[in-house]
């Protein structure tokens, strides 16, 4: 049986919290030997898109959608998913087009993207909970998810939750292929999770770019494929070089 290396939630420079390009992530799925890949970028699926033509590896098309309550992932999307809906809308949205509903970090309080006790109230709309989120740097909202996902008894996944180049799978699943949203589900329900988390170093760039966030400075250039469109287009030498430094 054929068992691929998967990596769900991952950001790319269509979010405005990213800095990967889409060379540059498709440079790092051939060199990580990564055949699976969700890209979930914020509000948007366009970067999941056309990542589909620059790699050999499977691309499922997610967004992160920003719900009132906190976000929600949506998986097999064919189109976007409107922000700023309840959750309870959300889900259903995803699921009018035949999406799956992930639950990333449900129980992260930073920035209000947890859907916290929400996620209670549309467990029965939720396909998967992420019970290791990588960016987190205490384990508690890994362990409230875990203990969620068993008492809703729901199939579990790890989210690399990357936005920074340089760390792009620090978690992941190794899982049979699968044909489809039912079967990829399916799937993952005995996948063989890898948990991690980014290091220090990784949290420290977030951490930066947050602050400066905060205080109203506009984005650094390399974060945002709407103020670098051409970032899409960097040689591969200079990719080569990003992850030598």
């Amino acid at each position: 049986m054929n068992r691929v290396k998967t990596l769900i939630h991952v950001h790319t420079n269509y979010s405005f919290d990213s800095d990967i390009s889409l060379e540059t992530l498709a440079w790092s799925v051939t060199n990580e030997r990564i055949g699976c890949i969700a890209v979930t970028d914020h509000d948007t699926i366009e970067g999941a898109r056309r990542l589909r033509a620059m790699t050999d590896a499977r691309v499922i098309v997610g967004e992160e959608i920003s719900a009132r309550e906190g976000h929600l992932i949506g998986l097999f999307l064919q189109e976007g998913v409107r922000p700023r809906m309840s959750a309870h809308e959300t889900a259903l949205a995803i699921r009018e087009q035949g999406g799956l509903v992930l639950a990333p970090h449900p129980f992260v309080k930073l920035l209000s993207c947890g859907l916290g006790d929400a996620v209670e109230q549309i467990a029965e709309l939720i396909d998967a909970v992420e019970v290791n989120n990588a960016q987190n740097i205490l384990t508690r909202p890994d362990r409230e998810a875990e203990r969620f996902s068993s008492r809703a008894g729901l199939v579990r996944y790890v989210g690399a939750d990357t936005h920074r180049t340089g760390f792009i799978a620090p978690c992941y699943q190794i899982m049979r292929d699968f044909t489809g949203p039912a079967d990829f589900l399916n799937a993952l329900a005995a996948a063989e999770l890898h948990v991690g988390y980014h290091p220090p170093s990784y949290h420290a760039a977030m951490g930066y770019h947050v602050v400066r966030s905060l205080l109203g400075y506009a984005p650094p250039p390399s974060f945002g494929v709407n103020a670098r469109p051409e970032l899409d287009r960097i040689p591969a030498a200079s990719i080569t070089d990003v992850y030598r430094a």
